[in-house]
């Protein structure tokens, strides 16, 4: 019964521990348009099957929040901590783009809609537009 229960933690949870702990917990973004800034800021977390996305967006004084689950429809990594995905939301949205980790304090994420609009890491317009609105929250690296 013990070598069952450590066959299996060492068949399921040791390579799942190794795959999350690389994973950033949290990237900040910005959405962009034909490459200029939004408006739209937010904070993105990477899991091994989805990326969790919450967006901010100041509308008439009032932070309107939205959340995305963006679920990895596939993932291909030819060198360590880069990965090539494809994402589709919960609106059927499709997204592909690139995941880089190699920086562990600098990661970096990149995905184009269908529609051509980019999630990419978060700019300085991004970053100023986060002090005025959250000062002291933290979006992420």
């Amino acid at each position: 019964m013990k070598r069952i229960l450590l066959c299996l933690f060492v068949v399921f949870v040791i390579p799942t521990s190794i795959f999350a702990t690389s994973l950033p917990m949290t990237i900040a973004f910005e959405f962009q348009e034909h490459g200029k800034f939004t408006g739209v800021i937010g904070k993105a977390y990477v899991t091994e099957t989805s990326i969790e996305i919450v967006t901010f967006v100041e509308n008439n004084g009032e932070i309107v929040p939205f959340a995305f689950i963006e679920t990895i429809l596939e993932k291909h990594s030819k060198t360590a901590g880069l990965y090539s995905v494809k994402c589709r939301n919960q609106l059927g949205v499709i997204s592909t783009g690139t995941i880089d980790i190699r920086d562990q304090l600098k990661p970096k994420i990149t995905l184009i809609s269908d529609n051509g609009i980019i999630l990419t890491n978060i700019s300085e317009a991004g970053r100023r537009m986060k002090a005025k609105i959250f000062p002291k929250m933290n979006l992420g690296k």
